[in-house]
C-alpha cells in the first residue's frame, strides 16, 4: 500500500542511483581491464539499489508519524 505516493518515486530513484554505479563499473573495466573495479562497482549498484528503496520505507514511516501527530492534534 503506497499511501504517500512514494512508490514511483523510490523506484526510479533507486534505479538511477543502480545505472549511475553500472556505468562506472563498465567505464572503469574498459580503462582499466581489471575485473575487480567491474564487481567492486556492481556489488555497489545492487546495494545502492537497496539502500535507497530501504531510505524510503524511512521517509513512509516518517510520513505516517506527521500524519498521526496531525490527526491526534485535530482531534
Amino acid at each position: 500500500m503506497d499511501k504517500h505516493k512514494t512508490g514511483r518515486i523510490s523506484q526510479i530513484l533507486a534505479i538511477v542511483v543502480s545505472v549511475f554505479f553500472l556505468f562506472i563499473a563498465v567505464n572503469g573495466y574498459q580503462r582499466t581491464g581489471d575485473i575487480s573495479v567491474f564487481l567492486l562497482f556492481s556489488l555497489l549498484a545492487v546495494m545502492g539499489y537497496f539502500i535507497v528503496k530501504f531510505l524510503f520505507l524511512g521517509v513512509n514511516k516518517l510520513l505516517d508519524s506527521l500524519e498521526d501527530k496531525h490527526n491526534q492534534r485535530s482531534k
